[in-house]
C-alpha cells in the first residue's frame, strides 16, 4: 500500500484525472474541513463556477487510511442527514461506501441501527465478491450485501463506476417509480439527470445475489436506478456524499408530480432544451458537484453530531 499523498478521486480514473498531477496548499475552510479551499484556482474542478481569491477543493489525503476514516465518517453522517430529512423508515435503507485500502470491500449499514444515531465504528465490512462479512458481527439487511456487492462488482472503478450506493425509502420517488418513467427535463435540477435513469423492473424481495446481479446489468452507465414499485438507487462515482444527492433527486420527484398534478390537459410540458439541458448537465450534474452539493447538510450534521459520528 503506497502512501504518498492522494486525492479522494485518485484510486480511479474519473473526470478529475488532471488533478492527480497537482497537490495544491488546502485552506481550512469557513464553513466546515471537509471541503477545504485552495488559492491554485486553476486546480479546483470549481474554478469556472465559483468567484473570489479560492476555490472548493477535494479533499487530499496523506494515507489511504486516512481516507478511509475520512469515507466511513462521512458515511455515518451521511445516515445522520437522510434521517434528518424524514428519508428513514423503519429498518429500511442501506447506504455503502466503497472501503479505499481494500477496493474489494465496502462499508454499510448493520439493519436495526437507527440512521440518527450511526457512527462510523457501528459500520460494517462485507466482500465486494459475494457480500460474505469481512468485519464486524451486527446483522446485515440481505438486500444490502446482496445488491451493493453486485453493484460494486459488476460497475467497477472509474467513470462510469460506483465508489458509493445509496438506497432510502422516499415518499416522492417511491410514488413515482410506480409510474413507469423517467423524469423530464423541466428543471435545472432535473437536467442534471439526462441520460443517467435507468428504470428496473420490480423483482420482489433480495434474498441472494441474483436479485443484485439483475439490477446491476440494467442501470448501465446510468447514476439513477428507478427499482419500479420500490424506490431508488443512486451511485456515486466519487464518494458517499455525491451519492447522498439522491436528496436531490427526490426533489425532483416531488417537483415532478406537483407539475403532473397541476397541469391540466390542454397544457404542454414546457422542458429544456437539448443544448441547455447539456450545458447544465455538464456543471451542475458532475461528481465532484455532486460531492460538494452535500457540503451545508454535513456542515449542518457536524454541529449536531458534536463529534459522535466519528466515535
Amino acid at each position: 500500500m503506497s502512501d504518498t499523498t492522494t486525492t479522494i478521486s485518485e484510486a480511479q480514473p474519473s473526470s478529475t484525472a488532471s488533478l492527480k498531477l497537482r497537490n495544491p496548499k488546502l485552506i481550512p475552510s469557513p464553513a466546515t474541513a471537509s471541503f477545504p479551499c485552495t488559492a491554485d484556482i486553476a486546480a479546483s474542478p470549481f474554478h469556472d463556477v465559483q468567484t473570489g481569491p479560492t476555490r472548493t477543493m477535494l479533499p487530499a489525503f496523506d494515507s489511504l487510511m486516512e481516507e478511509r476514516k475520512y469515507r466511513k465518517e462521512h458515511l455515518a453522517l451521511v445516515f445522520r442527514i437522510m434521517h434528518r430529512f424524514k428519508l428513514a423508515e423503519g429498518i429500511a435503507g442501506h447506504c455503502s461506501v466503497r472501503d479505499p485500502v481494500e477496493p474489494d470491500t465496502y462499508w454499510v449499514n448493520p439493519q436495526g441501527k437507527s440512521f440518527a444515531l450511526m457512527k462510523q465504528s457501528d459500520l460494517v465490512r462485507l466482500s465486494v465478491s459475494d457480500g460474505r462479512m469481512i468485519e464486524g458481527v451486527s446483522p446485515v439487511d440481505a438486500s444490502a450485501s446482496s445488491i451493493h456487492s453486485q453493484l460494486y462488482k459488476t460497475l467497477g472503478r472509474g467513470e462510469t463506476g460506483a465508489e458509493a450506493v445509496v438506497h432510502v425509502h422516499g415518499p416522492y420517488t417511491k410514488a413515482f417509480s410506480s409510474l413507469g418513467r423517467t423524469l423530464d427535463m423541466i428543471s435545472q435540477d432535473a437536467c442534471c439527470y439526462h441520460d443517467e435513469q435507468a428504470l428496473v423492473p420490480f423483482g420482489g424481495a433480495v434474498f441472494d445475489n441474483r436479485e443484485g446481479e439483475r439490477i446491476a446489468s440494467l442501470v448501465g452507465k446510468g447514476k439513477i436506478a428507478i427499482l419500479q414499485n420500490h424506490g431508488i438507487i443512486s451511485l456515486g462515482r466519487l464518494s458517499i456524499d455525491e451519492a447522498a444527492w439522491q436528496i436531490n433527486f427526490e426533489m425532483c420527484c416531488q417537483a415532478q408530480l406537483l407539475a403532473d398534478s397541476a397541469r391540466r390537459p390542454t397544457d404542454p410540458i414546457v422542458q429544456a432544451g437539448p443544448d441547455e439541458i447539456a450545458s447544465t448537465k455538464a456543471e451542475m450534474g458532475t461528481p465532484e458537484m455532486g460531492w460538494f452539493s452535500l457540503a451545508a447538510y454535513v456542515e449542518e450534521e457536524e454541529r449536531h453530531s458534536c463529534g459522535e459520528h466519528k466515535l
